[in-house]
């Protein structure tokens, strides 16, 4: 039976629903004003990021002072790109510059920074002020970037020499690559310049991924070269499509087989800015070619047309090269290039030699002589590191890119080394003459009254000319420009000088019996020594000098020259610079 409601009920649920309304106004107050809050909150935390990496790519290596109204500019229009914010008409953003160290963002306040946190606020006005109290709300976030910078560089270079037009490398570069190229085709090589990313265009090379991480045939690099440079048009290349055709189809390319060219060219697979650097051409293939550890340069008849020498040698120069380029951020794993390196040992026999007609001494002959060319060369390593800082200028004289390089090597030596055998009969009336030499006949030999009226001379003579330099460890600052065509050497030349001769007596013999203080019987070493080394005749002057002119220029000089090898160091080139690449940290 439905129960009646008496008069006196009447109005109670209206009594109840308003302290509750009251209520739900109040919570739904607050839940539309924390979320105005929660969304104004979420957009200065995107505003705070996209600033933060706007500001990041400005950080190249200048310092705190010169980015501070660089930064200063730059904050009100990045706000202005990104002003959709909820909240006041116009956040509060600010910045501070520092480092990322291993307890977060460090500000700074001067030197050279590398990351940036800025904080964006703003304010949201309450829509239920008479509800909850306030009038507002307030959404302050931060963020920090951090801009990375890379660099690449060589350890001497191919193209340099031929650019230079040193027509002397032809013949190492031939033997190296198993062709034979003229002046104009290397030329053509040198000149032409490729991306890696222009390969990873070519459908046998494939992603980036792929050309850095994974072998690939040094045919098929050559081929995808072909192409890529193909592509280009406009007929600039043919000359180096042509001479790279024909270095494909050498015997020689197909013997080098598979190769790693992020080992060869030390780049990391994961380094996408190295992708876009201009690389010569000739310095890829002619790295790619060293890429099995070991090449032996041909020698070639270096005693032709130098009297006095003989055809005979034997043993071999190495020239051993991992890659020559490295790109990286500083102090990177992967951003470090070993130098070229070059090294073993030729011996030659001499043959034919001069006699020496030597006043108060009579006519030696020269019945033996050997020589050796011993060079050791290279041995280290560059690593692009920080200080100092990766910069990037405009690309002019008066405002470069630049960075730091360490050179570090080891003990070098470059010499050639000749034994001589001076031997032949002598009056003992002119032995007697000499400086010293009665009391050392006497002594060895008994008395005068008994000897023969000739004696037998024989003396050993050592000459050593060459240079050795102590490993060192030094960075190198690198522009660009001028160092992309200008190297920074360290290190010395590789190259014999004539002048630097020593000569050593190494043994006397005077009638059959060694004479054991040398320093007794100079009357007649010196003599020998002098017609040796001085004389316009001489052995130094008629079969040395030129020996070692066609040494300098038609063998080891060349190769030196061709890879930007330096005893104890090497030549430093600046290829390209990437600044500015930010990330968020934090």
């Amino acid at each position: 039976m439905r129960r009646r409601r008496h008069g006196n009920e009447r109005g109670s649920v209206t009594l109840i629903m308003i302290p509750l309304l009251a209520v739900f106004m109040v919570s739904s107050a607050f839940a539309v004003d924390l979320g105005y809050q929660r969304a104004a909150r979420s957009d200065v935390q995107a505003l705070a990021d996209v600033v933060a990496l706007d500001l990041a790519r400005s950080i190249d290596g200048r310092t705190v002072a010169q980015l501070q109204p660089v930064l200063d500019a730059q904050v009100p229009i990045s706000v202005a790109r990104n002003k959709d914010v909820l909240g006041s008409k116009t956040p509060a953003v600010s910045y501070q510059l520092g480092v990322i160290g291993t307890g977060g963002f460090q500000a700074m306040t001067s030197g050279v920074p590398s990351a940036v946190r800025v904080e964006a606020k703003t304010k949201v006005g309450f829509a239920f002020a008479s509800f909850t109290g306030a009038d507002h709300g307030d959404a302050d976030r931060t963020a920090a970037a951090q801009s990375s910078s890379t660099a690449c560089f060589r350890l001497g270079t191919f193209v340099a020499a031929i650019r230079s037009g040193d027509s002397t490398v032809l013949a190492p570069l031939n033997d190296l690559l198993g062709v034979k190229l003229d002046l104009v085709s290397y030329r053509g090589l040198a000149d032409a310049d490729l991306r890696l990313s222009q390969l990873t265009a070519v459908s046998s090379i494939g992603t980036p991924e792929h050309l850095l991480s994974q072998q690939i045939r040094y045919t098929d690099l050559l081929n995808a070269m072909i192409v890529a440079l193909t592509k280009e048009g406009l007929g600039s290349n043919q000359v180096a499509i042509d001479a790279l055709g024909k270095i494909a189809q050498s015997s020689t390319a197909v013997n080098v087989g598979m190769i790693s060219l992020a080992k060869v060219l030390h780049v990391s697979p994961n380094d996408r800015a190295a992708l876009g650097v201009d690389l010569s051409v000739l310095d890829i293939i002619g790295s790619a070619r060293l890429a099995n550890g070991q090449y032996a340069v041909g020698v070639p008849n270096i005693q032709a047309q130098v009297p006095g020498l003989g055809f005979q040698f034997s043993g071999s120069i190495y020239l051993i090269s991992a890659a020559q380029l490295a790109c990286g951020a500083p102090n990177s794993v992967d951003a470090k290039a070993d130098t070229a390196q070059l090294n073993g040992t030729v011996g030659i026999d001499f043959t034919n030699l001069p006699s020496l007609n030597l006043q108060g001494i009579g006519t030696l002959q020269t019945p033996k002589g050997t020589g050796s060319i011993a060079i050791v060369a290279g041995n280290g390593t560059g690593r692009l590191v920080s200080p100092p800082a990766v910069r990037c200028g405009t690309g002019t004289l008066a405002d470069p890119s630049s960075f730091g390089v360490d050179v570090a090597t080891g003990l070098a030596s470059y010499k050639l080394n000749v034994d001589l055998t001076v031997g032949g009969d002598s009056k003992l009336t002119d032995l007697l003459q000499l400086n010293g030499l009665t009391s050392v006949i006497t002594n060895l030999l008994g008395s005068i009254l008994t000897l023969p009226s000739k004696l037998t001379v024989e003396v050993g003579v050592s000459l050593s000319i060459g240079t050795s330099i102590s490993g060192s460890d030094t960075t190198v600052g690198v522009s660009i420009p001028p160092n992309d065509k200008t190297p920074v050497s360290t290190g010395g030349t590789v190259y014999l000088d004539p002048a630097s001769v020593v000569a050593t007596v190494t043994s006397v013999k005077i009638g059959g019996k060694a004479v054991t203080a040398l320093n007794t019987v100079t009357g007649l070493t010196n003599p020998i020594v002098n017609d040796l080394t001085q004389a316009p005749g001489g052995f130094l002057k008629k079969s040395l000098t030129p020996l070692i002119d066609n040494i300098n220029s038609s063998f080891i000089g060349p190769v030196a020259r061709m890879v930007g090898l330096r005893l104890a160091g090497a030549d430093v080139y600046g290829v390209g610079v990437t600044c500015g690449m930010p990330r968020l940290v934090g």
